[in-house]
């Protein structure tokens, strides 16, 4: 496994060194999110009420001028999309009217609404409460989006593992985009967060179609970029971004996590925490095992933060 790891790093730190464009993204993403921070803080204080549902910033603009998307989700399952405006913030559910009524029997439809209206608050308030899907969801968001809960409390009176808290903007969760050319998006970091001490973690969920080296590999090849953004000229901003106060230091250490549902923990057997180089910085690899009871996650088992 190690080789096949370091095999990983090598690769896709070679990747990131040849095509330099992605830093240009980055920087101007980087402004974007910085000089949209009040218009997203007062969405925020809107829809803070609505703990069932999750809101994601989807698509970050390069230009400050244009719109910001944010997406609407609950158990994981997109439900409206929000589009931030200076001038406006409006809601639609155009692209879910079909999959909200068969699968939460919602009759509720909003296009281009604003925020502050009947309708859309009617629409809100009806995924503001415990749902039973009538129909199957895509269970592979409804874990991701379990798990972001559980991590996301800020109370250790009933929080499963402490010292955890989802990497979030504005309040916002935001599943960071990995564009290393113009042509395409190679994925996302969907559950990043801050662990002990003051570590970047990368956690992977497990499933029945991938196997343990599938995942950790992937989840190498999306901590080499964070590092690499992270060493550019704007990596003190987006160290900003996402929560921490320090100065970004010449060595960097990266955690990943693998998250093992209570059934596939055959497939993936509890390891002892290892490290491996990346250059001057350092991979830290982790185990996570975890039980649901299918609305949240009952159990945590990890060495994420010993």
């Amino acid at each position: 496994m190690n080789k096949l790891l370091e095999q990983t790093i090598e690769q896709a730190q070679k990747m990131l060194e040849q095509s330099k464009d992605w830093q240009q993204t980055y920087e101007e993403i980087s402004k974007t999110l910085t000089e949209s921070k009040i218009l997203l803080d007062q969405f925020y204080k809107q829809i803070k009420r609505y703990e069932a549902i999750q809101f994601y910033l989807s698509d970050v603009p390069s230009t400050p001028t244009d719109t910001i998307l944010i997406q609407a989700r609950y158990q994981g399952q997109p439900i409206a999309d929000i589009s931030i405006s200076k001038e406006e913030t409006r809601i639609s559910t155009k692209k879910y009217n079909e999959n909200n009524k068969k699968t939460y029997n919602c009759d509720i439809q909003l296009e281009g609404e604003e925020l502050n209206t009947k309708d859309t608050y009617k629409f809100l308030e009806f995924f503001n409460k415990e749902i039973n899907p009538k129909s199957k969801i895509d269970e592979q968001a409804h874990i991701n989006s379990m798990l972001l809960q559980e991590f996301a409390k800020t109370s250790s009176y009933d929080k499963l593992l402490t010292g955890i808290q989802p990497i979030k903007y504005s309040n916002l969760f935001y599943p960071i985009p990995i564009i290393l050319n113009s042509e395409e998006e190679h994925g996302y970091i969907d559950i990043l967060t801050r662990t002990k001490v003051r570590k970047l973690t990368i956690i992977e969920t497990l499933t029945e179609k991938a196997t343990p080296e599938m995942i950790l590999t992937n989840a190498t090849s999306k901590a080499i970029f964070l590092l690499n953004l992270l060493h550019t000229e704007q990596g003190q901003q987006w160290y900003k971004i996402m929560g921490f106060h320090g100065r970004v230091t010449s060595h960097l250490t990266i955690k990943v996590c693998i998250a093992v549902p209570k059934q596939l923990v055959n497939k993936c057997k509890k390891f002892e925490p290892f490290e491996l180089r990346a250059g001057a910085d350092s991979i830290e690899y982790h185990y996570m095992s975890y039980d649901t009871d299918g609305a949240k996650i009952t159990k945590i088992d990890t060495t994420l933060n010993e």
